[in-house]
């Protein structure tokens, strides 16, 4: 079911941003609208993707697992390019929804690609995940040729889809970005901040306001202080991310897979412990055993992405932990 507010001309070209209610998607519609790019929102939940709606957005209220209903989205729009970040994520809970999972990150990007061929619509930017790497125990930096054996089915399921993207890309004449993020944290404002339940920095922070201990799963790890270590980026670096690839792709450019993180690790403890700090709260973190799918170790190479699209990061671990509180 359509619910947009058209007063765009109807030979006017749109951005669809798919999952663009959520976290990444709310600061991608802010970035569109201040390059003045017309977009759709396309997202299953009207009350987070209401407050992410921009002057310049229409809003779809679609499954991407529904094909028949996607069709109509592109067949009422004048679609220039994808950015495709909806999406189950949780580690945890892929383990269990394998099927939820599928449908969701494997069909529902087949279905978005074959309209797009359908429409004839070349440039898609894809979200993807550091969770296709192999698990590693050093501290090398994970480039993109670095081996890809994902030990959680979110990761797996994320594989798949680059996998049919890229083929789409080679078959169809598809221009592709696929960003692979490593662990997002940050906020641009109050209003678009994360409050997933699965990601460390939101967890921690809900934890201390309300009072609990935060929570560390595994201290057995292969690292210094026995916690894992992750590369944490800040949302408005991704978002820019994803503006840099919209630039790249206006242009007759290839496909290409890239990482987007700092090229630096924090564990898990750090983190804890910094947030703990900028809130003037302390209290001792609670163990707990390893989750199934957690991987050591994982610090992005992003040599790549600076090369082919000029990608900097222009915020460190505090200002994304400030930011998030």
């Amino acid at each position: 079911m359509s619910n947009i507010d058209n007063n765009f001309p109807p030979s006017k070209s749109f951005w669809l941003v798919t999952g663009g209610g959520g976290y990444i998607g709310g600061h991608m519609m802010q970035a569109l609208n201040e390059s003045r790019i017309s977009s759709v929102l396309l997202d299953i939940d009207a009350v987070s993707a209401k407050n992410k709606i921009t002057d310049l957005a229409l809003y779809e209220n679609c499954d991407i697992r529904n094909k028949s209903s996607l069709a109509q989205v592109f067949s009422r729009h004048s679609i220039e390019g994808v950015i495709h970040l909806a999406a189950l994520k949780s580690v945890r809970q892929s383990q269990e929804f394998r099927n939820e999972y599928f449908q969701t990150n494997v069909v529902g990007t087949k279905n978005i690609l074959d309209l797009m061929v359908d429409f004839d619509v070349k440039k898609i930017v894809f979200s993807s995940t550091a969770a296709v790497y192999e698990a590693q125990t050093e501290s090398n930096l994970i480039d993109e040729d670095s081996p890809l054996n994902p030990i959680s089915y979110y990761g797996q399921t994320k594989l798949e889809a680059e996998r049919i993207i890229s083929e789409y890309s080679a078959k169809h004449a598809i221009r592709s970005i696929i960003l692979r993020y490593f662990n997002v944290g940050g906020s641009l404002n109050s209003n678009l901040k994360d409050t997933s339940i699965e990601n460390l920095i939101p967890i921690t922070i809900s934890k201390l306001k309300s009072g609990s201990t935060p929570e560390i799963f595994g201290d057995d790890y292969e690292t210094l202080d026995g916690t894992a270590i992750r590369d944490y980026v800040d949302v408005r670096d991704v978002t820019s991310a994803h503006m840099l690839a919209i630039d790249y792709l206006s242009g007759k450019s290839n496909s290409q897979i890239l990482n987007i993180g700092t090229g630096k690790g924090h564990s898990v403890l750090e983190i804890i412990n910094l947030t703990q700090k900028v809130m003037g709260i302390h209290k001792a973190p609670l163990i707990m055993g390893r989750r199934e799918g957690d991987i050591s170790t994982i610090t992005a190479d992003i040599s790549l992405a600076k090369k082919v699209l000029g990608f900097e990061t222009k915020f460190d671990l505090l200002e994304m932990i400030q930011t998030s509180i």
